[in-house]
This record gives C-alpha cells, sequence and structure tokens, in this order.
C-alpha cells in the first residue's frame, strides 16, 4: 500500500503536547495508539497505521539543527517576488524546535485521506504549528499556502511566532508583582474587547529585569531619529541621499550620534544606494524613538498605539535642544514598574496584531500593527529582554 509522508514543524517547549493533540484529534477514531520513546503509533479502524515520529531540540540537538539548516538552504534558493514574506519564512524555520514525520496507508478512499488530513491540521492548530507535503509546499494550521518550492503564497504577508512555553522554558516563576501586572494588562485587554492569551507571560519579569541607564535610552533615541529622518528624505521626492546626509550630520553635530549607531545603521548609513524597503523600515525607527523619550521621562505620554507618531512634535524635541547632556537634564527618571508595566502591555497588543494578521484579520481595537511592533522592540531593548541582546539583535517574540 502506498505511503503518505507529511511533516510538521513548531516552536514548542513540551513535545508532549503534540502527544496530547493526537489523542484529542484522533479519540474517535483511534482503534490503539502506542506511545514508545519518540513516536506515537496510532491505529485505525480499518486496520491500518498513522505514524508520528517527533524529535525535539531536547533530545535531537543535532538533527533540529541539521534539519531545519538544510530547510532554510532549500527554500532561501527559491526566486520570489514575495521577497519579504520570505525572509520571513526562512526566520521561522530557523527557529523551529521540533519536527514530527507522520506518514500513514493510503488507498483509494478520498473521505478516509481528508480524515486524516483534517486532524493533522487541527493537530498543528493546537501546537501553533506548520505543515510541509513531499510537494515542498508549506501549510498553516488554517490550510493556507505559506510558501512553496515555487515561491507561491496564498497570503501577502507573514509574521514569524512562537509559543510561550518554548519561550519561557528555562525562566524564573512569576514572583506576586508580575502576575498583578499581567492580569492588569488583561482587564485593559477587555475593557477594549482585545483578545489575549492569558497564560502568555512577558519577556522579562521583575526578578529578570536590567533597565538600560536613562543615558543609554537618550543616546539610542537620537540615534534612531537620526536615521529615521535620513530615511524620510531619501524617500522623499526631489530628495537624494546629499540632502538627507545633510539632516544626518546635523544631528551628529548636535549629539554625536554616530558613535551610538549600531552596526546595521552604520552600514545602512554608509551605502550609497540602499534599497527602498530597507529605506521605509528605519523611517519606521521614529516610533521606537518616541518611546525612548517616554521611558527616559522626557516626554509625559504614550499614547494608544492606534496612530503613527506625530514626527514634527518628535523632531521639536531634537532640533530644540544641543545635544544628549542637554536631553537629559529634561524630565525625569520613569520607574521601573512604570515601564513594565508598558511594556507588558506592549508585547500582548502585539500578540492580538499577529494573531489577527496570521487568521487574515484587520487588528483589534484600531491598533496599529507597525506601531505596535516598534514599540514592541524599543521596549524590549529597554527592559534587557533576548538576555540583554544588541539593538540589532533583539527579536520580539508572541
Amino acid at each position: 500500500m502506498e505511503k503518505a509522508n507529511v511533516t510538521l514543524y513548531t516552536v514548542i517547549g513540551d513535545p508532549n503536547r503534540i502527544v496530547k493533540a493526537i489523542q484529542e484529534r484522533f479519540k474517535e477514531m483511534a482503534e490503539e495508539l502506542v506511545c514508545e520513546d519518540e513516536t506515537v503509533d496510532l491505529t485505525l479502524p480499518d486496520g491500518t497505521h498513522v505514524i508520528f515520529s517527533i524529535k525535539h531540540r531536547r533530545s535531537k540537538p543535532d538533527f533540529i539543527a541539521s534539519h531545519t539548516s538544510g530547510m532554510v538552504n532549500y527554500f532561501s534558493q527559491v526566486k520570489t517576488p514575495l521577497a519579504e514574506l520570505k525572509e520571513n519564512v526562512l526566520c521561522q524555520i530557523r527557529v523551529f524546535n521540533c519536527v514530527t514525520g507522520i506518514t500513514f496507508d493510503l488507498n483509494d478512499n478520498e473521505d478516509r485521506t481528508n480524515y486524516i488530513l483534517n486532524r493533522l491540521f487541527e493537530i498543528a492548530g493546537d501546537v501553533n504549528g506548520f505543515l510541509l507535503y513531499p510537494s515542498m509546499q508549506i501549510f498553516t494550521s488554517e490550510g493556507k499556502l505559506l510558501f512553496s518550492a515555487k515561491g507561491e503564497s496564498q497570503l501577502t504577508e507573514f509574521i514569524p511566532v512562537g509559543n510561550a512555553d518554548f519561550l519561557d522554558g528555562n525562566r524564573p516563576e512569576e514572583a506576586q508583582a508580575d502576575v498583578e501586572r499581567r492580569l492588569r494588562s488583561i482587564a485593559l485587554l477587555e475593557e477594549k474587547h482585545i483578545p489575549y492569551m492569558e497564560y502568555l507571560r512577558s519577556e522579562v519579569l521583575e526578578s529578570e529585569a536590567r533597565l538600560r541607564s536613562r543615558k543609554e535610552i537618550v543616546q539610542r533615541a537620537a540615534a534612531l531619529f537620526a536615521v529615521a529622518v535620513y530615511s524620510e528624505v531619501i524617500l522623499s521626492e526631489g530628495s537624494g541621499r546629499e540632502e538627507a546626509l545633510f539632516y544626518f550630520k546635523k544631528m551628529e553635530q548636535l549629539y554625536k550620534i554616530e558613535s551610538y549607531l549600531s552596526p546595521a545603521e552604520a552600514a545602512y548609513i554608509d551605502n550609497p544606494d540602499p534599497e527602498e524597503q530597507e529605506c521605509i523600515q528605519f523611517g519606521w525607527r521614529y516610533e521606537c524613538a518616541g518611546v525612548l523619550l517616554w521611558a527616559a521621562g522626557i516626554v509625559d505620554d504614550l499614547p494608544y498605539p492606534s496612530e503613527i507618531i506625530d514626527v514634527p512634535v518628535l523632531a521639536a524635541i531634537f532640533w530644540q535642544h544641543k545635544g544628549c547632556s542637554e536631553l537629559l537634564s529634561k524630565g525625569f527618571p520613569r520607574s521601573q514598574s512604570e515601564i513594565l508595566d508598558a511594556a507588558d502591555i506592549t508585547l500582548r497588543y502585539d500578540w492580538a496584531c499577529v494573531e489577527a494578521r496570521i487568521h487574515g484579520k484587520e487588528a483589534p481595537a484600531s491598533l496599529n500593527g507597525g506601531v505596535v511592533m516598534e514599540r514592541h522592540y524599543a521596549f524590549n531593548w529597554i527592559i534587557g529582554a533576548n538576555g540583554g541582546a544588541g539593538w540589532d539583535d533583539i527579536q520580539p517574540n508572541t
């Protein structure tokens, strides 16, 4: 009898969740289910088998590293006009930490085959996973084509995702203050009818937080503003790199920002012919600069993220001061508790935006997904998430 092969990929902390999903989704048709080591052998009423071979990074790190690396190499060679989506798919593949090979017998009963495949997609939904067909087509748990060997997709955009239990794998327990912060955030979400994951933990707990100094925050804000101004001028009709560099150098004179640039920012400024998409990406950094000025206590309010930042107001702050020292003389040091509160609700806003995007829906409660994503990035740097990673290495997870 011919065999069918499908592979389930996910980012998951406890691979036993896959076993539980198999048991739940096939419970009505399972004659027998045997779990041994990393294999689940499911017997169907017709006597045929569905075999699940579950390999997780904890037990098979070399296999997972080799497998995902091979997938990245394969799909990176695919030519497609969907360049940004492709790059995000490659990012998703890189963080897969669990691979489940699935084989089952095929016959001429189409209803039987559809039944099995439908259950597999439900299992993928249970563990936030993706299914790969032998034709090298990757599907979301909703059955939409994410990416194929021909560079095709049924999606216009895709944001890589991870599971909370994986992200929280080696972290300490929430303290009472962390629980109360999470509950306060949830109350705000419920008030605005924004969907949420109840037990999604913040990227940094109070015991883990290592806030950047106020001086670091202001220096980073100045660098971000300079790069964003440069990008805006380049993208403006009738302007060019020479005019953009004029404003960048003006920020250098006032704030000495070249010494604060990240490696990626420095390379971008040095590039005489940047891609338009890269300019757009760096132009979004106005949003991050605004968050940093709020965290430094230089601006009083951080508005609800439904609208992009008021750039003229932001610009006035930088152009009307004569350097970081003068900016630091304004305002007040904002408390760690207030910053962690804002970081927590921003994480949950981003989760809601990503969840909506995955399901092809508008972001809830007028949230602007782009603004939320930039704020999430900025807060992760401020609070020392991702192990205190540098600016270019921040990885906002939802």
